[in-house]
């Protein structure tokens, strides 16, 4: 009697635990972080409200891409400590200073309102285009059509730019992103 019960104590203490990472991590959001979760409807260029997140789906994306010289896509993952993972408010503006867009876009919900963007738009991959709960089949599914490659081929690379609305580059480290005077990405 005494291992079920202990059985039964551990197994509802697993159950009640959140496990980060594995899908969007919508429902780990209170009610009111819930409510600044947006679909957005119109052009990216035209969000002016930085205090909400904006759910972005892949034709909006391709849309920006298409429309601006220089775009920098941030694959954000907000609770990411690794040195591979940048302030987003850092990157836009160094990326601003040289003419390049920068879109952040997140891939889960888990701490996404812990950063503070007031200068520029929070974005997340708007996961109900795809048949998928699980987040990496879905991050995949998102940046494959925009690059042509999959997350293997780049070395799990979380910065991809574009030139003109074409792909030209991933990187993994913020730092292999080099910025000139003339707002070029260094060449692979």
């Amino acid at each position: 009697m005494k291992h079920l019960f202990l059985s039964a104590l551990i197994l509802i203490g697993l159950t009640s635990c959140q496990i980060a990472g594995l899908t969007s991590g919508y429902s780990h959001l209170s009610d009111a972080q819930k409510k600044r979760v947006i679909t957005l409807e119109e052009n990216i260029d035209d969000i002016h409200d930085f205090s909400k997140v904006y759910k972005v789906g892949l034709n909006q994306v391709k849309q920006y891409i298409e429309t601006h010289d220089k775009v920098l896509l941030y694959n954000y993952t907000p609770f990411c400590h690794s040195t591979y993972c940048v302030s987003p408010a850092a990157l836009v503006s160094q990326c601003k200073d040289k003419g390049i867009n920068v879109l952040v876009i997140s891939n889960i919900y888990d701490d996404i309102f812990k950063q503070k963007h007031t200068t520029f738009p929070m974005l997340m991959i708007n996961t109900k285009q795809f048949p998928t709960k699980w987040r990496a089949k879905y991050v995949e599914q998102f940046y494959f059509p925009l690059t042509g490659h999959t997350d293997k081929e780049l070395n799990y690379a979380s910065f991809h730019y574009f030139e003109k609305g074409k792909y030209v580059k991933s990187y993994k480290n913020s730092n292999d992103i080099w910025c000139s005077y003339h707002g070029r990405i260094k060449p692979p």
